[in-house]
This record gives structure tokens, sequence and C-alpha cells, in this order.
């Protein structure tokens, strides 16, 4: 006869649990930050432009829209541990091949295997949240998970360029990434709740039933829609640092350093936003900062002042994180029977709003000569535009005061 888990391993393991989320989703965003960082060493050990070398972020989009959309009806049939430990087994087999990838195209395949697992980890991080925490725990989880993502872009270019100068690109995937992802896999296994309190694991498959949910669902289309052109504001720091070099002649140090400022901002935002959306109310909190974040995002650009502008630019980061951290818990509540179905399609819409931004972008920017000024109005626009749609969402959970 076998003894019980011991009520001191089941609270240890409660304990972990939002750890390795917010671990895992600081993992599952590193690559793009290297990438971001080194795009210059990775073409030039493939001898391949830095414009094709830059496709690797684009495969990666790709390959999450589509597993997005399988993700909708895998959450449905199989445990959510089978599938988070099978995303990271996926990224953490990504990084090890990209490691030793003899050339560029295995060095694409590499990545959409990492981009596979580390959407469906991305995905399963904010289903188990809505439906593992209580609701007044949400907003916090949520916010301090996000700002791992804007930490990761304060710390990866620093250990990235630092492991880079004294190995190569590909010693900061062996040497960070890798130890990093396997730890994530290896607690997964370990401190993940056998019986998370989930409808999602109990419900039979019921795959036009959740489609249907979602799809119907005026609110849910907002909040999806609204999660798209949100997409595209986030897409801000990938241009912002050339357009300080260029406009303000900033030298390449100092431009990254407005970088990881404006990232200070992201993730103070979005842990503000885990309990402001306690005090405030997702929705009205999500539509403030959307509209903030685009005209912020509209303006910056053309203060003259380069430490003014780089301030806004904070600013606008800020919000950003907790727009972005308040549609998330708002988008958790649209279909409860059916979280994983809808943060998966809610994915895919984010990515369908990256894509879309990367290839508006690359065609303005050659078409009127790297006119940055009016990039960032566009993305302000698509801020603004966000904070009408998202009045069609509903909030069906009441707010609830902080103790």
């Amino acid at each position: 006869m076998t003894n019980p888990e011991p009520n001191v391993d089941k609270s240890f393991k409660r304990r972990l649990f939002l750890p390795l989320l917010i671990l895992s989703f600081f993992a599952i965003n590193t690559f793009a930050v290297v990438v971001n960082t080194l795009l210059v060493n990775i073409a030039g050990s493939f001898n391949v432009s830095v414009g094709a070398a830059s496709q690797l972020l684009s495969v990666g989009l790709f390959a999450g829209l589509i597993i997005g959309i399988a993700m909708s009806f895998l959450v449905i049939k199989y445990k959510h541990k089978s599938l988070y430990v099978l995303g990271f087994a996926f990224f953490t087999g990504g990084i090890l091949g990209s490691f030793f990838a003899p050339n560029f195209a295995s060095m694409l395949i590499f990545q959409a295997i990492m981009a596979i697992g580390g959407a469906m980890v991305g995905i399963l991080v904010f289903t188990l949240i809505g439906d593992v925490l209580p609701l007044k725990q949400k907003g916090g989880a949520i916010g301090l998970t996000k700002a791992a993502l804007f930490a990761a872009s304060i710390l990866v270019p620093q250990i990235s360029s630092g492991i880079a100068n004294i190995g190569s690109w590909r010693s900061v995937l062996l040497w960070f990434i890798f130890p990093v992802s396997l730890a994530c896999l290896v607690l997964s296994l370990l401190v993940f709740p056998s019986k998370p309190n989930t409808q999602g694991l109990t419900i039979k498959p019921q795959y036009r039933e959740a489609l249907k949910q979602i799809f119907l669902n005026r609110s849910a289309i907002a909040c999806m829609a609204g999660s798209a052109l949100l997409a595209i504001i986030a897409l801000v720091p990938a241009y912002a640092v050339s357009f300080y070099r260029i406009a303000f002649h900033e030298p390449l140090s100092t431009a990254a350093l407005f970088s990881s400022i404006a990232a200070v901002g992201g993730v103070v935002g979005a842990a503000l936003a885990g309990r402001m959306v306690n005090r405030f109310g997702r929705k009205p909190l999500t539509l403030v900062t959307a509209f903030v974040c685009g005209v912020l995002a509209a303006v910056f650009s053309f203060v003259p002042n380069v430490w003014i502008s780089v301030a806004l630019w904070a600013l606008c980061t800020a919000s950003v994180g907790m727009s972005d951290t308040a549609l998330t818990g708002l988008s958790l509540e649209q279909v409860p029977g059916f979280r994983g179905s809808m943060m998966s399609v809610q994915g895919m819409f984010r990515n369908i709003g990256l894509i879309l931004g990367i290839v508006i972008s690359g065609i303005l920017l050659d078409i009127y000569l790297n006119n940055f000024y009016l990039l960032m109005v566009i993305y302000g626009t698509c801020g603004i535009a966000a904070a009408p749609i998202l009045l069609l969402a509903k909030d069906s959970c009441k707010t609830e005061p902080i103790q």
C-alpha cells in the first residue's frame, strides 16, 4: 500500500508552480531576443545576408500560427501536463539542433521545431493560470508572467553578447538557453499539478462546440481582434533602436541602452497591471492603456529631445505591458469551459498581427526610405483603433478588492 503524498510536498509544488510558469515564459522568449542581438553573427556563420537570417523569426511566427490552430483541439483532447512537457521537449530539442545545425536550411527547420514547442508552452502558461489559480490571484500571476517577456529584453542581450564574445552565437544556445529550457522541462515533470482544477481536462472532446463558443461570441472576437492590433505595437522595439541611430545619430551602444530603459517600463507596467486589474477591472484597464500606448507610440518619435523621447517610449512600453496583461486576463474568462482553445485562437490572431506588422513595416521602410515617423504613427493608430473594438468585450468576472 502506498502512502499518500505528504501535504508539505503538495504545498512545495504549489509554491513552485507559478515560478515555473514565469521561468517557462521567459525561456521560450529568449531565442527571439538572441536572434535580434546576434543577427549579424548568425548571418555570417551561414554565409547568408542579414535579411535572409532575419527570416528565422518569420518561420517562428508561421510555425506558431499553425500550432495555434492545432492547439485549439489538442488542449481539449489531451492532458495539459502532457502537452506542456511535449512543448518543452520540442523547444529544448530545437535549441540543441540549432547548436549543431550544419547549414541555414537545417537552422530554419530547427527554428520551426523550437517555435512549435514555444507556442505550445506559451498557450498553456496562461491557460493554466486561468484554470488553476483563484480569480483574485490571476491578475498578479499574468502580470508577473508578462513581465518575464520584458525582462528577457533587458537581460538576454547582455548575457548573449557576453557569451558570444567568449565563444560564438552557438555558445549562447548551449551555455544559456539550453540549460534554462532543460531546467523548465525537468521542473514541469516534478511540480506540475497532477490534477489541475480545470474543466478542460474533464470535458468530453467537443471541437465544434469550442470553436462555436469562441467564434460566435462577439466579446471573444473583440478580444482576439484587439490582441492582433496590440501585437503590432509590440513591434516598436524592433525598429526603435534603428530609429534612434538614424534620426538622432546615436551609437549602437546608446540606442541599445534606450531599448533596455523601455523594456524596464514594460516590466513595471506588466507587474503593476497584475494588481490594477483587481482594483479597476480588466476591461477598463485594457481600454485605457490600449489608447494611451497608441498615442505614445505615435508621438514619441516626433519629440526633438532624445531623453524626453526615450521617456515617452518607456511609458508607451509600460502601457503595452499593462494592456497586454489586462487583455490576457479578460480573454481567459470569455469562454471558461474552453480556456485552452481560446488562448490558442487568440495566440493565432496575435501571430497574424505580428506577421502583418512585419510585412507592412518592411514595405513602408523600403517605399518611404526609412521613414520611421510614419511607421510609428501607424503603430500608434493600431493601438488607438484597438480601444473601440475592445468596447465590445464583456468582463463577466467581478473585480475583487486587494487585501
